[in-house]
């Protein structure tokens, strides 16, 4: 079984932390089944780098595959953060977080709209973005209860 069965499209993120440690991410992104019965993840960004540089684009798709593995949110940023998967291993067959039901990762993200800020836009909050909208993707999660949605 391969997962996700459906697309989930305008999986909409914004973070927003007013503070001197601050943080900022502000995309869409829609996630669809690879096609052709494959495994694995893709991810693809056809923005300009005025719209998100690499390095936070690379972050996003590092949220994302985290939130496919299972990683917490409290695991985000620390020492006991999973080390990612390799494209090999996932072509093989990587399995989904056991909360989304059986199945093999078969994923393709799509970077659609992403807003940026000058300072604020950090890859390690693009990193927890990527968790954020995949886990408000699948798990059917509002943005109720989560500062990071109703920040200003």
């Amino acid at each position: 079984m391969r997962f996700p069965a459906e697309a989930h499209r305008d999986v909409h993120v914004r973070y927003a932390r007013p503070s001197c440690m601050g943080g900022f991410a502000w995309f869409t992104v829609d996630f669809e089944p690879l096609p052709d019965g494959r495994l694995g993840f893709e991810f693809v960004n056809p923005l300009r780098p005025d719209d998100i540089d690499a390095e936070c684009a690379q972050e996003v798709s590092n949220g994302v595959l985290l939130w496919l593995i299972g990683t917490e949110r409290k695991d985000l940023f620390s020492v006991d953060c999973p080390q990612l998967p390799t494209a090999k291993e996932l072509d093989a067959g990587a399995p989904v977080r056991p909360d989304v039901g059986p199945g093999l990762i078969a994923l393709r993200a799509v970077l659609r709209h992403s807003r940026v800020h000058p300072v604020d836009s950090l890859p390690l909050i693009h990193r927890r973005a990527g968790w954020r909208a995949a886990d408000k993707s699948w798990l059917g999660m509002e943005a109720t209860g989560d500062p990071m949605d109703h920040a200003p």
